[in-house]
C-alpha cells in the first residue's frame, strides 16, 4: 500500500546484488547518497555474492559515514555462493521493509541522477495502472550514446527490439539494470523467475506483471549512467545465457499458438543468424561459441533452467 498524507513520502527500499565489483559499487553508493530524497524514508540492501575484493570492507565503512549522514537501515548480505543476478534479486525482495511502497532494482555499476528517483516515483504515482518504470541507460564512458530503451518482444516471432524514445513510453520490458517497481508488483509475481539465474530475468518479470495487467513504462526524461562496455561483455557464460534465456521467455510466456511459430523460427532463422554475428565479430569461425549457442537453443527447448555448468 502506498504511503498516504501530504508530508509524507513513500518508502524506498534500494536493492542491489553484487559481485567483485568493489570499485563500481563504491560509485553507485556515493550516487545513492547524493539521491535528493529523505534519507529516512529510504534503506539499502546489498547482496554480495562471495566477493573477494574487499567489498566487504569498503561497503562496511561506506555504511558507516551514510549512519552519520542520518541513513538509518543499511544491511549488506554476504551469500557463501554466487546465486546469479535474478536469484540474488529474489532473495533482496524477501528480505525489504514490509511498509515498503517502492523498490528501486539497480545493478551495481549504475549511477543515479540527483533527481531520478523523484521523477519516477511521481510518474509511477500519476499512472495508476503502471506497475514498473524505468529509465534511458547511456554508457558512462559515452554518455550521449543511449544503452537501453524502451524494449519490445514479439512472442510470434521470438523476435526482441528496443526503441531509443523521446518521451514517455509504454513498453514490453525496461532494463533490469535500473527499473522502479511498485511493492504490490512484486508481492503479486512472487518476485523474479530463479530460473534464468542471470540475462533476462526483468524481461520475464516485466511481461508477467503485464499479464496482471500493469502497464510497463519507459521514461528517457531520466538518465542513468551503466558501466558496461558497448555491446557486453563475450564471454561463453553470457552467450549461453543470453540465448537460452531469450528462447526461455518465449516458452513461458507466449501462447501455445505463438510457441507453434516462434520456436520453429528461431531455431531455422535465429540460430544462423547467431552464428553469422559470432563470424562478423570476431572476423572468423570460433566453433567454442558456436557449440554453446546450440547447447544453449537445445536447453531451452528441452527446459534446461537454472545455473548450468558449462
Amino acid at each position: 500500500m502506498i504511503s498516504k498524507g501530504r508530508n509524507t513520502n513513500p518508502f524506498i527500499s534500494i536493492v542491489i546484488p553484487t559481485l567483485n565489483g568493489k570499485k563500481d559499487l563504491v560509485k553507485c553508493l556515493h550516487s545513492i547518497r547524493r539521491v535528493e530524497y529523505p534519507k529516512k524514508r529510504m534503506e539499502v540492501i546489498i547482496w554480495d555474492n562471495g566477493s573477494t575484493d574487499g567489498t566487504q570492507g569498503e561497503v562496511g565503512r561506506m555504511f558507516m559515514e551514510m549512519e552519520k549522514e542520518g541513513w538509518k537501515v543499511l544491511n549488506m548480505i554476504q551469500s557463501k555462493e554466487n546465486l546469479g543476478v535474478y536469484t540474488s534479486r529474489d532473495e533482496l525482495f524477501k528480505r525489504v521493509n514490509p511498509d515498503t511502497d517502492y523498490v528501486l532494482s539497480i545493478d551495481d555499476d549504475v549511477l543515479l541522477p540527483s533527481d531520478g528517483l523523484n521523477i519516477l516515483i511521481k510518474y509511477l504515482q500519476g499512472h495508476s495502472a503502471a506497475g514498473i518504470i524505468g529509465p534511458r541507460t547511456v554508457y558512462d564512458m559515452k554518455p550521449n550514446e543511449t544503452a537501453h530503451g524502451a524494449g519490445f518482444v514479439n512472442l510470434w516471432l521470438g523476435r526482441y527490439s528496443e526503441t531509443d524514445a523521446s518521451s514517455l513510453v509504454e513498453c514490453d520490458y525496461v532494463i533490469g539494470c535500473c527499473m522502479l517497481i511498485k511493492s504490490e508488483v512484486v508481492s503479486k509475481l512472487k518476485g523474479f523467475d530463479r530460473d534464468y539465474y542471470t540475462s533476462h530475468g526483468e524481461v520475464d518479470f516485466c511481461l508477467r506483471a503485464k499479464k496482471k495487467g500493469y502497464k510497463i513504462l519507459y521514461d528517457p526524461g531520466v538518465v542513468v549512467r551503466h558501466n558496461v562496455t558497448r555491446g557486453g561483455t563475450k564471454t561463453l557464460e553470457r552467450i549461453y545465457y543470453l540465448y537460452r534465456n531469450k528462447l526461455l521467455v518465449v516458452r513461458k510466456n507466449a501462447s501455445l499458438l505463438q510457441k507453434v511459430t516462434s520456436i520453429p523460427l528461431y531455431t531455422i532463422f535465429w540460430i544462423p543468424k547467431m552464428i553469422m554475428d559470432s563470424i562478423l565479430f570476431h572476423r572468423g569461425i570460433k566453433l567454442d561459441e558456436w557449440l554453446v549457442m546450440l547447447k544453449a537453443v537445445r536447453h531451452a527447448i528441452i527446459n534446461r533452467v537454472g545455473k548450468v555448468d558449462l
